[in-house]
C-alpha cells in the first residue's frame, strides 16, 4: 500500500521547533493562516533553548550591510515582542533593557574599536546609545574586570532575553491561534511538478500550499528533497552557567568572542566556544577550561565562581555566515528559512516574520534581497 494522505489543508507547514521556525508559525498564525509545526523532538529542544540571549543589533547593521535591514526588522519585532508576548502567549519571556560592553584587552584593540566606533558614527542612520569608555570610566560601572582591560564600547540601549522562554512563548502564541504541533521528523516533500504539496513524515503525507524549512543545522538534508544544495551545518557553542561571588554585574560584558552576565536565574553565565565537530552536542572538559580562562582574564573575580551546569547545542552556520531567508528557485511554495549562527536569537523573530511572508507569497517589508538562496550558485559579479 501507498502512503496516506492525511486529508486536512494546512496553508503552510514549518519544518523545526526553534525561534526561526516558531517566530514562522506565530506570524502565520497571527495573519489566520492555518499552519502545522513539525518538531522531531521538543520545541526549544536545541541551540534556541540553551542560547545566551544577548540581542545587541539595536539601530541595524549598518547601512549597506546585507544583514542591514533584517536587523532594523529585528529591532522592531522585538520591541514588539517584549510589549504583547507575554499576554499572548502566558509565557514571560523575560526581556530586559540591560546595557552591554565590548571590552578592549589591549591598545591595537582599544585603537581598532575606536575606529569601528568612529565609523559607525559617521554612517549611522538610526540613533542608538553607543559611546566609548576609557578604563577609569568602566570601572566606576564595574570595578571587578580585569587588568589588561584598556578601554571598552557601551552600547546602553542592548536587551537581554530568556530564549527557551521566548521560543516557546512564540510557539504558545501560535498554538492559541489554531497552529497545530506534530512531534515528528519530517522525512521528505511531496510535489506536483515544480510545486510543493506537503511534507512527509514517515508512511504518511500531510498536505500544504506551502513549507518552511527552519530546522537550524540539519535544514540541509531537505536540499535533498528539494535537489539543491543547502550550505548549512553545526556550529557547536558551550556555555558555563557559574555561582559567582559578589553583587550581580549590573552590565554585559563582551570581549574576542566571549561574554559573561549575570542572568534572572542568580547565575552569571560566560561563553562561548566556536566549533566544528559535526553533529555532536556533548559538553567537553576542553570547552570548559578554556571559556574558564577567558572568562578569568576579563573578570578575575570569577576564579572563585562555582561551576553550577554547563550546556552546548549547534548553532546553524552558512558557508558564508549570513543567514538564509529565501524562496527556493525552480520549486514554488518552498521557503528556507536557517543559518543566523550566533546571532539566532537577535535575528530570529525577523527571520520567523519574512519566511511567512514568502510562504503565503507576499514581499517582505524590509530588504532580505541579498540573503536569498541562490547567492551560492550565481556567478561572481565582474571584478573592479
Amino acid at each position: 500500500m501507498g502512503a496516506s494522505v492525511k486529508p486536512a489543508l494546512s496553508d503552510a507547514v514549518v519544518v523545526g521547533g526553534g525561534i526561526v521556525g516558531c517566530a514562522a508559525a506565530y506570524y502565520l498564525a497571527r495573519d489566520g493562516a492555518k499552519v502545522t509545526l513539525f518538531e522531531k523532538d521538543s520545541v526549544a529542544g536545541h541551540a534556541s533553548g540553551f542560547a545566551f540571549g544577548g540581542i545587541l543589533t539595536r539601530g541595524g547593521a549598518g547601512e549597506g550591510h546585507p544583514l542591514n535591514g533584517l536587523a532594523l526588522a529585528a529591532d522592531r519585532a522585538h520591541g514588539e515582542l517584549g510589549q504583547s508576548l507575554a499576554e499572548d502567549s502566558g509565557v514571560d519571556p523575560q526581556y530586559q533593557h540591560k546595557a552591554a560592553v565590548f571590552l578592549a584587552m589591549s591598545e591595537p584593540e582599544a585603537e581598532s574599536a575606536k575606529r569601528a566606533y568612529r565609523d559607525y558614527l559617521r554612517q549611522r542612520t538610526h540613533a542608538t546609545d553607543l559611546r566609548w569608555l576609557g578604563r577609569s570610566e568602566l570601572s566606576h560601572i564595574e570595578a571587578r574586570i580585569g587588568p589588561s582591560v584598556v578601554g571598552g564600547l557601551y552600547q546602553g540601549d542592548a536587551l537581554e532575553v530568556e530564549p527557551y522562554k521566548l521560543t516557546l512563548g512564540l510557539w504558545q502564541a501560535a498554538e492559541r491561534r489554531g497552529a497545530k504541533l506534530v512531534n515528528r521528523a519530517v522525512t521528505g516533500l511531496t510535489r506536483s511538478g515544480s510545486r510543493v504539496t506537503g511534507v512527509q513524515a514517515g508512511a504518511e503525507k500531510f498536505a500544504a500550499g506551502s513549507v518552511i524549512v527552519a530546522a537550524g543545522p540539519w535544514s540541509g538534508e531537505a536540499g535533498k528533497w528539494l535537489g539543491i544544495d543547502i550550505p548549512v551545518g553545526p556550529l557547536k557553542g558551550q556555555i558555563l552557567r557559574l555561582q559567582a561571588p559578589g553583587p550581580p554585574m549590573e552590565v554585559s560584558f563582551w570581549w574576542g568572542g566571549d561574554y559573561a552576565s549575570s542572568k534572572p536565574d542568580g547565575q552569571l553565565w560566560v561563553g562561548t566556544t566556536e566549533e566544528h565537530v559535526g553533529f555532536n552536542e556533548s559538553p567537553t572538559a576542553g570547552a570548559r577550561d578554556k571559556i574558564t580562562d577567558s572568562a578569568v582574564r576579563a573578570l578575575p573575580f570569577l576564579r572563585d565562581a562555582h561551576l553550577v551546569k554547563q550546556t552546548a547545542c549547534l548553532r546553524p552556520l552558512t558557508a558564508d555566515r549570513l543567514p538564509i531567508v529565501s524562496t527556493v528557485p525552480g520549486v514554488d511554495g518552498a521557503v528556507v528559512a536557517t543559518g543566523a549562527g550566533r546571532n539566532g536569537i537577535e535575528l530570529g523573530p525577523a527571520m520567523g516574520l519574512a519566511a511567512a511572508h514568502l510562504a503565503l507569497g507576499r514581499k517582505p517589508a524590509f530588504d532580505i534581497s541579498r540573503l536569498a538562496l541562490d547567492r551560492f550558485y550565481l556567478p561572481p559579479g565582474p571584478s573592479m
